[in-house]
């Protein structure tokens, strides 16, 4: 049976720091990789943890690409009865992303993934915010999972391996550090 109380929280933040944008596209392959340990640790699998990286990929990657270096902040929320999910994507952008269809262009290779986000999330939104903008998605989960009690020194050493698993997954040609975590 799952505790009541408060939710099961995993928060990265990563320096995006790089001018070219493709170049802080490599900070969404790591914190997918982060998001997805800590959900398959909390028990998600399946067509959940599918959906969710798929969605969380895209807000990383709108945050990465249509804002300034700066800081990209992904919180992965459960819910204490465990029964929902919810991934948030932060960061200092002012624009408020909605869906576009662009179905009618065959050469356009971009525009679609807010459609996907809609297609795949139960629901979602943005919040504007002191700094810019958090763009959220949120899933209930076909059974709830239980949460586990996680200490605070569990915590830190899932942060510590998070930090050696960012420094093995930089990739070539890219120069170090284009993607780091903060604190």
């Amino acid at each position: 049976m799952s505790r009541t109380g408060r939710a099961l929280e995993y928060r990265l933040v990563v320096n995006a720091t790089a001018t070219d944008p493709a170049e802080r596209m490599a900070c969404v392959g790591y914190a997918r990789h982060a998001l997805r340990s800590t959900a398959t640790g909390w028990s998600v699998t399946g067509t959940a943890l599918d959906d969710l990286l798929t969605v969380a990929s895209e807000l990383l990657a709108n945050a990465a690409t249509h804002n300034q270096p700066g800081t990209i902040d992904a919180m992965l929320r459960l819910s204490p009865p465990g029964d929902r999910l919810r991934v948030e994507v932060a960061d200092a952008g002012s624009g408020r992303p909605r869906p576009q269809a662009r179905f009618g262009d065959d050469q356009e290779v971009t525009g679609r993934g807010l459609l996907m986000v809609d297609a795949l999330a139960d629901r979602w939104g943005t919040t504007k915010t002191v700094t810019g903008k958090t763009v959220w998605a949120e899933y209930v989960l076909p059974a709830p999972v239980d949460i586990p009690t996680v200490t605070r020194q569990a915590r830190r050493a899932a942060a510590v391996a998070d930090v050696v698993t960012a420094s093995r997954l930089r990739t070539l040609p890219l120069p170090a550090p284009a993607c780091v975590p903060v604190g």
